[in-house]
């Protein structure tokens, strides 16, 4: 089968565009033909070797899949079936034309999305859906979304507007339409803000790290919650009365499942910036690093 793999870590100069023989499902695992691969920051944090596995090399990359079921377990899809799943961290294997992940993992296909946008939903939206879960955001809560116009912060608005929050969002000058048009009640300029002269908020979504973090601290009322995703929590910054942890993405069908019917709702839509062929990775990896992307990048295949 065709597959992005690398044998050492490093710059994207590691990336080999192969052929394998295709993954053999172990107990409970379904196998997808993959159409489509979306990407995410983690996969080139894993090619430098910032997330590691106890495999050996050659080593898969992605995580993300939306393809038809070509193997499937007693409970599990349809052969046939157009599903979407997340392979469990850390082990990669999304870059390639067939994945193993468990039944579990994925779910049917939201009806109005290709195979490429659905690739670019589960990872992000999935940390997105278990944050807001995290932090037990409810209706009327005062939410800030640092990035909101990313991966993960396009659908973390977008679930937290579902909520009925009151949501605030950080973007550069050029994407604040977006998240306009994504329901964010106050677009902010992230670039020229004072975010400590607005009114405090009941959990803020970091996004970035470093001083974003720092700085979220004093963004939050007693009782709030911070959510850090890339970084653990800085405890040499950590304010009495503010409840913060960090949240690592894990496969959830089951809240795909639920993801999909807000999608072909209409009550969340989902942005693919570009899409590039499989041998493109090291482009796309290229692009994500930047960290100018709006919503999503996608592989097809």
């Amino acid at each position: 089968m065709r597959a992005v793999v690398f044998s050492e870590y490093g710059d994207e100069g590691v990336l080999t565009f192969t052929d394998r023989p295709a993954p053999s499902p172990a107990e409970g695992e379904i196998l997808v033909e993959v159409m489509a691969a979306g990407v995410n920051p983690v996969d080139w944090k894993h090619r430098e070797g910032a997330v590691r596995s106890d495999r050996p090399f050659p080593l898969g990359m992605g995580w993300d899949v939306a393809g038809v079921v070509r193997s499937t377990v007693p409970g599990g899809p349809a052969v046939g079936a157009s599903v979407y799943g997340m392979l469990p961290l850390p082990y990669g294997g999304a870059y390639q034309q067939f994945a193993a992940l468990p039944a579990s993992a994925v779910a049917l296909k939201p009806a109005r999305l290709s195979h490429v946008e659905a690739a670019a939903v589960p990872l992000a939206a999935l940390t997105a859906w278990q944050a807001l879960e995290a932090a037990g955001v409810t209706a009327g809560q005062r939410v800030l979304v640092h990035a909101g116009a990313g991966g993960v912060g396009h659908f973390a608005v977008q679930f937290a507007r579902h909520r009925g929050a009151h949501v605030t969002a950080t973007a550069s000058a050029r994407n604040l339409d977006f998240l306009r048009g994504l329901g964010v009640d106050e677009p902010v300029d992230r670039a020229t803000a004072d975010l400590t002269a607005a009114e405090p908020f009941d959990m803020v979504l970091d996004t970035v790290g470093g001083e974003v973090q720092r700085t979220s601290w004093h963004l939050l009322r007693p009782g709030g919650t911070l959510i850090t995703l890339p970084v653990p929590v800085d405890e040499a910054h950590r304010l009495p009365g503010v409840d913060a942890r960090r949240v690592i993405v894990a496969p959830d069908g089951e809240a795909l499942r639920r993801i999909g019917a807000l999608i072909d709702a209409g009550t969340v839509r989902v942005e693919v910036q570009s899409v590039l062929p499989l041998h493109a990775a090291a482009e796309a990896h290229r692009l994500s690093k930047e960290g100018r992307v709006r919503g999503k990048l996608v592989l097809s295949l």
